[in-house]
């Protein structure tokens, strides 16, 4: 009887810690390890270090918020955007769940339209 209820113990500590490690799927986009994502995003408004975008229709980020600020870092230098453009931004997959969401680690940005 001790056996069988240390086996179940065991097996419960075994599933808790696994199900504890794996990431899931839970409202934000995320990449693993050095993985980059990219999407592109219509501008809204530009601020002093950030634009504030809206993710393009069908964008995979767009399940995650509507609104995202993405700090003005790692930008292409010609063309200036302007309130309007899609820009094509590179980022580590992490975006925070604020409003509006927020992106951190951008690795590029450019104009695309």
């Amino acid at each position: 009887m001790r056996k069988q209820l240390l086996l179940v113990l065991i097996l419960s500590l075994m599933l808790a810690v696994t199900a504890c490690g794996t990431s899931g799927g839970g409202g934000g986009s995320e990449a693993d390890g050095d993985e980059t994502v990219t999407f592109q995003a219509t501008i809204l408004e530009i601020n002093e270090g950030y634009y504030l975008v809206e993710p393009v229709e069908g964008s995979t980020e767009l399940n995650s918020a509507d609104r995202i600020t993405v700090p003005v870092t790692n930008m292409n230098p010609s063309p200036e955007p302007e309130a309007g453009d899609v820009l094509e931004i590179e980022y580590d997959g992490s975006i925070a769940e604020s409003y509006p969401a927020q992106i951190t680690n951008v690795y590029s940005i450019s104009v695309v339209e």
